[in-house]
């Protein structure tokens, strides 16, 4: 956005057939929007596109105002059988673009723009130093444990066959690869490649719990492993918010994305052996910890007190906020934890409103999806 002087957009919908586009441009035209366009969708069904012409201003209070009026337009989509679709945001400069579309469909309104919701961005509290001291580790070689029964060549990961794992995880045991590529070759490429899981992730996790606690490794590459770990179990959640949309549209379950399951739990099965680490790790990676046992309350909840007094260590600060929420969270208290999870949005502008309207998701899991996202923010 830098170099914009004003923020439009189109807000993108899908409906079920003609008719039912129709009546929702007509809709949407009445709600304010000056120009909706309507086409068949190569997967089936209508796309329905609404011009806003804003002008928003391009900052936190300007993104957070074309979003609520996106929010506004998919309740008014699924009163006519449709979901939100995406869109798009421009410079304001590019108008004269998106009026000359043509369309199937095309209607045009009287009004110049939607309402516009008030919006009131807080200030976000400081961020807090994490130490990593004091540390314990030890230099030496990780035996891994029962690496090369689990039949890698007969799993796959981003890029195919999942038989270069074990080598990898071996130049992580072995202190004989570059710690940062390696980790990022490993999961940012192969088992987490674009935030998707793979039939060798879930496989490949305990395997950095093997590393965690064989105190081989200094602090920083400690909480890279407690890291991964929390991005992994983490995508389940992130599934569920982003697709809730789209499995009311299409009246199935709730979808937590292929092996997302299977990952959620082995991460959790990590997470009481991880806990019974608290005492000895720093606080950086303490703070990590809070958040995956918030994610797993059934284990994480042995920790409930520690969390708290931990939150009180930083209360003011932004990891205060989080480890407050990880502490309604352990306890199962998830409609206070949705209340704390919608007052960290109104300061992290990198989190989207849009999360804790995800329908049919339990407020739990969206508040544990703020925290997750949240807190990886926060780490240096």
């Amino acid at each position: 956005m830098a170099g914009w002087s004003a923020m439009a957009g189109m807000h993108d919908f899908v409906v079920p057939d003609e008719g039912a586009a129709q009546v929702f441009a007509e809709r949407l035209a009445a709600y304010g929007f000056p120009c909706v366009f309507a086409r068949p969708h190569p997967d089936g069904g209508w796309l329905v596109m609404a011009l806003d012409e804003g002008p928003y201003p391009v900052d936190t209070v300007g993104h957070r105002q074309i979003e609520a009026v996106s929010r506004e337009a998919a309740a008014i989509a699924r009163m006519h059988g449709g979901r939100p679709s995406g869109g798009s945001r421009f410079d304001v400069s590019r108008m004269a673009e998106y009026r000359s579309w043509t369309a199937p469909i095309e209607v045009k309104g009287t009004k110049a723009r939607p309402p516009v919701p008030e919006v009131t961005v807080v200030p976000a509290p400081p961020l807090a130093p994490l130490a990593l001291t004091p540390d314990f580790a030890t230099p030496g070689i990780v035996e891994l444990a029962g690496l090369d029964d689990v039949p890698w060549g007969d799993l796959e990961h981003a890029h195919g066959s999942a038989d270069d794992v074990p080598g990898l995880l071996r130049e992580l045991a072995d202190g004989t690869g570059e710690w940062d590529e390696v980790l990022d070759e490993l999961f940012g490429d192969d088992l987490l490649h674009q935030g998707d899981c793979y039939e060798a992730t879930a496989p490949a996790l305990p395997f950095l719990t093997e590393l965690i606690v064989a105190d081989t490794v200094p602090a920083r590459q400690r909480r890279d492993l407690y890291l991964w770990l929390m991005v992994a179990g983490g995508r389940r959640n992130d599934n569920l918010v982003a697709f809730a949309d789209l499995a009311l549209d299409e009246g199935e379950p709730l979808l937590s994305g292929a092996w997302t399951e299977e990952v959620f739990r082995t991460v959790g099965d990590q997470v009481p052996v991880l806990l019974d680490r608290w005492d000895a790790e720093p606080p950086g990676i303490r703070f990590v910890l809070a958040v995956l046992a918030a994610q797993h309350p059934g284990h994480g909840v042995r920790a409930a007190d520690r969390i708290a007094a931990l939150a009180a260590e930083f209360d003011g600060t932004r990891q205060g906020a989080y480890l407050r929420l990880a502490v309604e969270l352990v306890h199962g208290r998830d409609a206070q934890a949705l209340a704390l999870a919608s007052e960290i949005i109104d300061w992290a502008d990198h989190l989207e409103p849009k999360w804790l309207e995800a329908p049919g998701v339990p407020d739990g899991i969206k508040a544990a999806h703020v925290l997750a996202e949240g807190a990886l923010r926060t780490i240096e």
